[in-house]
């Protein structure tokens, strides 16, 4: 019982006491506010009076990047470089498939050749042996 009677009075004083918080100056309910003059473009963003690119806050699942030249959202840089990764690592694979096949096609085909020479030994070797073993094809 004494240490709470003890910790409200302190926990009073740190509310009284610390100092009131203050509006941030670059307050993401500004951003929504769009002047009078300014005209947005296909993105949702305008150029202030300062030429600054400025733009509305909006989701993910409405985000526009549709103006890569102009002012856009900062978001869209990282999504167009987050697509150009995905499509790179897409080709990539297709590339290393596309490899792997030809590689496996290669050593089929190179099995298949030493197959092939293989039983053409064979039947040289079967010829020899013939023309060794009958007497009629013995040389005197």
């Amino acid at each position: 019982m004494r240490m709470l009677l003890s910790v409200i009075p302190v926990f009073s004083l740190v509310t009284f006491v610390s100092p009131p918080t203050r509006a941030n100056p670059d307050n993401t309910a500004d951003a929504d506010v769009v002047p009078a003059g300014a005209a947005l473009n296909a993105c949702g963003c305008y150029r202030d009076a300062k030429d600054q690119c400025r733009c509305n806050r909006v989701g993910k699942a409405k985000l526009k990047c549709e103006c890569e030249n102009d002012c856009e959202p900062p978001e869209c840089a990282a999504k167009r470089k987050h697509d150009e990764d995905k499509a790179a690592a897409l080709a990539l694979k297709k590339i290393k498939e596309r490899d792997k096949k030809a590689q496996a096609e290669a050593k089929k085909a190179q099995a298949k050749r030493a197959k092939d020479r293989a039983a053409e030994e064979a039947k040289k070797e079967k010829e020899r042996e013939k023309a060794n073993s009958d007497p009629r094809w013995k040389l005197d």
